[in-house]
């Protein structure tokens, strides 16, 4: 006997008829921007809203080509006329008025550095902090990097009460029992730690830093280069550097941000990590933003849409820097 079977057209999940409509406004939505191609579209699906996320995350993988270090992912989701998330349990919306559309780093890895920055230093002074600070400037609005001064900025509240080093973390748990402070500060992050960690021009760059001024360019030094690697690393920090970006997508964040693409700690599994697994932790106790980027679109506004692709296009440049540069300085 041969049992009957559904056609192949029929979809495995049948939608009520307003959320289908709702679903296809967004597609409509995604068409008349340009933002999705034919070839991006399986012959069958069942999710209108996951087959639009998918061809939006085929569209970004063009843009940005191969990645070693970064993996960022991209996620959409459509806001009901308040402006919210429909919820699971409540009755199905009729219509839905905006997208939110957002990205992240879906898998945030350590990538050791130091030896690679300690390398360029040796090939031309001032080189291996002047990538450095490239990396970590170029990077906060782009795609955050948990980089060393980032470290020790977390390291004076997430264990010193926001103070400048662990004596007044010591004085409050401590007092004066000279054994109980000992035994504190050799569990603890201290400032001595971080001297130790991390070289005087990885920790910071104050403003009024002789050596910043002293310093020539990074055009300068990359003239001054014989060694093939260096100037490779030297060009891309000076291509990512001359990027202009506006911070123009940064997240709404209520409570702490979190929403780093990568942990570039100076030796693999250093103070860097501990500390970052620790802001973590105390994110997760409360509210956080894990987001790097975000934007609301309203759906009657497809050229907000087709505006985003165009403006994205030079971050991805960037993002395609910044992980070609950790991924040589790690290698």
């Amino acid at each position: 006997m041969t049992l009957p079977r559904l056609s192949a057209g029929i979809p495995r999940t049948l939608l009520p008829s307003p959320l289908a409509k709702a679903n296809a406004t967004v597609s409509r939505f995604l068409i008349d921007a340009g933002a999705i191609r034919e070839g991006d579209l399986p012959a069958a699906w069942d999710a209108t809203l996951r087959v639009c996320e998918q061809a939006l995350d085929a569209w970004v993988k063009r843009q940005i080509g191969s990645l070693h270090c970064l993996s960022p992912g991209f996620a959409m989701g459509a806001l009901n006329d308040g402006g919210r998330y429909p919820l699971a349990q409540a009755a199905v919306p009729l219509h839905y008025s905006a997208v939110d559309l957002y990205w992240y780093e879906t898998r945030e890895g350590e990538w050791p550095i130091g030896e690679g920055l300690e390398a360029l230093e040796r090939a031309c002074a001032g080189l291996g902090a002047a990538v450095l600070k490239v990396l970590a400037e170029r990077s906060r609005f782009i795609y955050p990097l948990f980089t060393p001064d980032i470290a020790c900025d977390v390291a004076t509240y997430v264990y010193w009460c926001g103070e400048e080093n662990e004596e007044i973390a010591l004085d409050m748990q401590c007092g004066e029992d000279e054994e109980a402070r000992t035994a504190m500060r050799e569990e603890m992050v201290t400032s001595q730690t971080l001297i130790e960690a991390y070289p005087d021009w990885a920790r910071c760059w104050p403003p009024g830093n002789p050596r910043a001024h002293r310093a020539p360019s990074l055009s300068s030094m990359a003239r001054r280069l014989d060694d093939p690697r260096a100037q490779q690393i030297a060009a891309d920090a000076l291509a990512l550097s001359r990027l202009r970006i506006e911070d123009e997508f940064r997240p709404d964040i209520d409570g702490e941000y979190i929403g780093f693409g990568a942990v570039l700690s100076w030796r693999e599994s250093d103070v860097t990590v501990r500390i970052y697994d620790d802001l973590l932790n105390l994110a997760h106790q409360a509210e956080f933003c894990d987001r790097i980027g975000e934007l609301q679109m309203p759906l009657n506004e497809p050229q907000r849409m087709a505006d985003w692709q165009q403006a994205m296009r030079t971050r991805f440049k960037a993002i395609g820097l910044i992980d070609r540069l950790i991924h040589q300085l790690s290698g």
